[in-house]
């Protein structure tokens, strides 16, 4: 065991030699511990690798992890704002990785991207409904829609692009844009007027421009929400009772909240049959006419799309 003294001494011999030790790393500047250096040849290597041509997957793997394990080790991330923008022309779930690869560059390394939002409205279609990644796609559209600091014109032309995609959606995209346009509307009380007016209860005389891809010039905020009340009558009931949540107070933060668009993302055809099936039913209705329905939709407009391909079994009394 070493004395008090001892340790003493050791404790000097140390400290001195780890001084010394320190005196030496200062005078030799070895390429290899230059850390500028090194992250220098880190930022080029990359930007000559993204000129390259991926397979679909690698080029989606990158799009994914890049804001995460190469910009932080890159002495000037907005070098791969080019990147980003190029990559927003794949559209889909590309183009929507590729926008947050572009949002982080503007929320954290000062980027000037002032067409963000407008590129952002032009990847919302009909496809996005029904494609296998909608859930990553409607999870990072929930992320750069969430500040309550949009413009109501903006907001106004995410609700309305919503409500309009919904009409022709599938019923889970459907449950889907009625969530988007739910939370929109909480989030921007100022968009409250596209509810209670009026004004185009059809496509004609509608003042929405469906076409224009700039949302500050599609007169959403003159318009209405009209498809949502289409929704309460929607074929599927699943879709008609969901819609109910657009007819409470918004307004009232106390007694409402926002839904959790992730648990909606991933519903489909077989999710929906399934929560209907454990649903626990408290009154059957009853059979309008005796022998029940021969045809589904058998009304005037059906019998004028078909014409005569379809013959309806007769009633029976």
């Amino acid at each position: 065991k070493l004395t008090a003294k001892g340790r003493e001494r050791a404790i000097a011999a140390a400290t001195k030699e780890a001084d010394a030790c320190r005196a030496r790393a200062s005078t030799q500047r070895d390429k290899w511990a230059d850390g500028k250096r090194r992250r220098e040849l880190f930022q080029r290597t990359w930007l000559a690798l993204l000129r390259a041509p991926f397979p679909d997957d690698i080029y989606r793997k990158i799009l994914v992890r890049a804001h995460a394990d190469v910009m932080p080790h890159m002495p000037s991330p907005v070098t791969l704002s080019d990147f980003f923008t190029a990559s927003i022309d794949r559209g889909g779930l590309d183009g929507m990785l590729a926008l947050n690869g572009i949002f982080h560059l503007m929320t954290k390394h000062q980027l000037e991207y002032p067409k963000f939002y407008d590129r952002l409205y032009g990847l919302l279609d009909s496809s996005c409904f029904r494609a296998a990644n909608r859930r990553g796609f409607f999870e990072l559209l929930d992320v750069f829609l969430k500040s309550p600091a949009l413009p109501a014109y903006l907001a106004a032309a995410f609700i309305k692009r919503m409500s309009r995609l919904a009409i022709h959606a599938p019923p889970a995209g459907a449950v889907l844009a009625v969530a988007y346009c739910h939370n929109l509307l909480r989030r921007h009380p100022g968009c409250g007027v596209m509810v209670h007016r009026e004004n185009g209860k059809s496509t004609e005389s509608d003042p929405f421009v469906a076409d224009e891809p700039d949302p500050a010039r599609c007169r959403a905020l003159e318009s209405s929400i009209w498809e949502m009340e289409a929704m309460s009558k929607h074929y599927h009931a699943q879709v008609s009772k969901f819609s109910e949540v657009l007819k409470k107070d918004l307004n009232d933060r106390v007694k409402t909240a926002e839904i959790p668009v992730k648990d909606i993302c991933e519903a489909n055809y077989g999710s929906l049959i399934s929560e209907e099936l454990r649903a626990r039913v408290k009154t059957a209705p009853m059979a309008s006419m005796l022998g029940g329905y021969r045809g589904l939709f058998r009304d005037a407009v059906t019998a004028e799309c078909l014409g005569g391909s379809v013959r309806w079994a007769a009633q029976t009394e």
